[in-house]
């Protein structure tokens, strides 16, 4: 099941049917990604031609697949790069039911080899609250592997300024897009019923030369 004749809101209730992690792990910072966040991320690429058929985009931390499950009924062949073997379990049963098609890749990001550059990397890395560094070191990789990347950070402008250097050290253009982050409660000791705040979704581009 690819198509691409749906709207937006037809993708947002689609990645609000993608199921959470049964037992999510705190210590890995997982979190599932708001349907509206993810689809905003999601037809954006899309829109700019960047997830579509024939286009190869990956995962980075994928979860339970609800970005990559959102690219492959885009068009695109999407690989879901998950180092929780739980997670890529759910994640094979959606796409399973769904007839969508992806390959899973059960490994560290850090550890992550290719042998040629992704399409598109699209990610909703860890914040770093409990493993120091770890939205760089996503971001780091992103750059590494992919012509174009759609990454999720947290809206600051310490955070803006190290992955706008970042980014422009390694030949990308920069451009971003501020939206609303609805975070449900998702372990035992949250207890609002939505923990709202920014974040900046990053559209950066490998400037291809000569």
């Amino acid at each position: 099941m690819t198509s691409t004749k749906i709207n937006k809101k037809q993708l947002e209730i689609f990645l609000e049917q993608i199921p959470p992690h049964p037992n999510p792990n705190y210590e890995l910072e997982q979190y599932l990604t708001p349907s509206n966040l993810g689809s905003t991320l999601l037809w954006t690429a899309y829109l700019r031609g960047d997830i579509k058929k024939n286009k190869l985009v990956a995962d980075l931390g994928c979860g339970t697949g609800r970005l990559c499950a959102g690219a492959s009924l885009l068009g695109a062949y999407c690989l879901c790069i998950e180092i929780d073997e739980n997670s890529i379990y759910v994640a094979k049963e959606f796409f399973r039911k769904n007839m969508l098609d992806f390959e899973p890749i059960v490994t560290d990001v850090s550890h992550l080899q290719l042998s040629r550059k992704i399409d598109t990397v699209i990610q909703n890395p860890p914040f770093g609250v409990i493993n120091k560094g770890a939205d760089i070191l996503f971001l780091k990789k992103a750059l590494e592997i992919g012509k174009v990347v759609y990454t999720i950070h947290k809206s600051n402008p310490k955070s803006s300024q190290i992955i706008r250097r970042i980014a422009e050290s390694e030949n990308y253009s920069v451009e971003v897009i501020t939206t609303r982050y609805d975070l449900k409660p998702y372990y035992p000791w949250h207890k609002e019923r939505y923990h709202k705040f920014l974040v900046d979704i990053y559209l950066l581009k490998e400037n291809l030369t000569g």
